[in-house]
């Protein structure tokens, strides 16, 4: 059963937001059969990273994927220039997101300057 709630309102966020499971799925690093898989309560096993990936490509929290209310509410807004800057920030290390963080805020500086 709880797979099902889940698998709805994994469901429901990804239509809310206009976004296909294709979609979800490059942002998550999922595949795409896995997810229709997990959306359809189908999946045998679903692993916390699995869960954590989803809700981060969602802008969701993990707990709302679970609750009987749905996500509805619960979403921080984010483009999907902002969902690829998010997966690449998460697969660098802190050094190096910390120098790319660093070159983008002056940049932002210079051209808020204009």
């Amino acid at each position: 059963m709880e797979n099902n709630i889940l698998g709805k309102n994994i469901a429901f966020e990804r239509k809310r937001q206009g976004m296909t499971q294709e979609q979800l799925a490059e942002f998550s690093d999922l595949t795409i059969n896995y997810l229709s898989k997990v959306e359809r309560g189908v999946a045998k096993k679903i692993s916390a990273d699995s869960l954590f990936k989803i809700a981060r490509a969602l802008n969701i929290s993990m707990d709302s994927l679970f609750t009987t209310d749905g996500c509805e509410g619960k979403v921080i807004k984010k483009g999907p220039y902002q969902r690829q800057l998010d997966k690449y920030f998460s697969e660098l290390d802190y050094e190096k997101t910390e120098i790319i963080s660093k070159h983008f805020l002056e940049i932002l500086r210079v051209s808020s300057k204009d």
